[in-house]
């Protein structure tokens, strides 16, 4: 699958752009703020259905604006696919795939599969778990649908729970019976995703070794461990257990939202001991093994995005990078950079490649 062609009106600093894409290599060039990365989220936006950056629709508007809109048509086997985002102030967002509307939004993950690596990628070592088991659920989520349906049920129903213990706090009152049928489904929800989570970790483990081992070429040894206190054995006793300090917490102290994903390096978590610049492989190498999961799983070539990767990265690092993308990224690439001197890397290996110049929100 590739992208042939954007439209993107009244999105971030673009007023109305149309462009058309090589099916390969589209190098996105200009200067800080000129609106490279503005233009990565638009792609994913077709994707996600939402903003890399922004959680408020409101910041994706132009400034005096009151709407925008993002049109993507893509071929994939012969075929033709277009998919269309709008949304207005004070209106309810609308995403169309081929001219047809969705029961649920959700329903679009994996329909046009992307993995995106930008430099704030860095928060999936440094912050807290929710960043980790985000990356690991959006994989899964593409690959199957019914473990995103899963992944929203849980949720929903995991903030009615704590405000069900929040209210309970407050009135010093309990109603066992109504906290029993959140947690019977919490159960099987907790079962479920957590035996996903496991079977997804084990298969990520065997690529990401050897695309770290081939991308780092430093002798260090990487790898994942899933963290859960979920075990095949896990029951609604375990709910009533915490009842008392969920209550005093106001909130669900047990189950999969608990997760964590522990990155190593040569047995060591990485955080606290490794350099930017193999923290860095490290993290290309995570999504480097999102790719090939992903294409793996859904057998369509998702689209790379590399917004400016190369920061950090010295020379070697640099080469041995864009060598693993260019022999085994068969699928559509997009990489923004401010430095021409990237191209040549690029140009070196006689690969099909478009040139986009961004300045001021324009295609120049």
């Amino acid at each position: 699958m590739h992208l042939e062609e954007i439209k993107i009106v009244n999105f971030k600093n673009y007023k109305s752009e149309k462009i058309n894409f090589s099916e390969k290599i589209n190098f996105i060039r200009g200067k800080n703020g000129s609106g490279k990365t503005n233009l990565l989220d638009a792609i994913y936006y077709l994707s996600f259905t939402k903003s890399a950056f922004n959680k408020l629709e409101l910041n994706n508007i132009k400034d005096n604006e009151d709407f925008f809109f993002i049109k993507g048509r893509y071929k994939h086997q012969k075929k033709t696919i277009k998919v269309d985002c709008k949304y207005k102030k004070n209106d309810k967002k609308e995403i169309l795939y081929n001219q047809s509307q969705y029961e649920k939004i959700s329903e679009h993950l994996g329909k046009i599969p992307a993995v995106l690596v930008i430099p704030n990628d860095s928060d999936l070592i440094r912050n807290s778990s929710y960043y980790r088991r985000r990356f690991f659920d959006i994989i899964i989520s593409q690959s199957e649908n019914k473990y995103l349906q899963n992944l929203i049920l849980y949720n929903k129903i995991i903030k009615t729970r704590n405000l069900v213990l929040k209210k309970f706090k407050l009135n010093n009152k309990i109603d066992k019976n109504q906290i029993a049928s959140y947690d019977k489904l919490l159960i099987e929800l907790n079962l479920y995703i957590n035996k996903k989570r496991k079977l997804y970790i084990t298969k990520f483990n065997n690529y990401f070794t050897k695309i770290y081992n081939f991308i780092g070429k430093d002798n260090h040894v990487g790898n994942i461990v899933y963290n859960s206190k979920i075990n095949n054995s896990s029951g609604i006793n375990i709910f009533k257990k915490s009842l008392d300090q969920d209550i005093l917490s106001g909130k669900t102290n047990f189950g999969i939202h608990k997760d964590d994903f522990l990155f190593y390096l040569d047995n060591k978590l990485i955080k606290n001991f490794a350099s930017q610049g193999e923290q860095k492989t490290f993290l290309i190498g995570l999504k480097m093994t999102e790719y090939k999961i992903i294409y793996e799983k859904l057998k369509i070539k998702p689209i790379m995005m590399l917004d400016d990767i190369f920061d950090k990265l010295d020379h070697q690092r640099i080469s041995d990078l864009m060598e693993y993308i260019i022999n085994k990224i068969h699928g559509q690439i997009f990489i923004t950079d401010a430095l021409e001197e990237r191209l040549k890397i690029i140009k070196n290996n006689n690969l099909k490649m478009k040139i986009i110049m961004v300045e001021n929100g324009k295609i120049i």
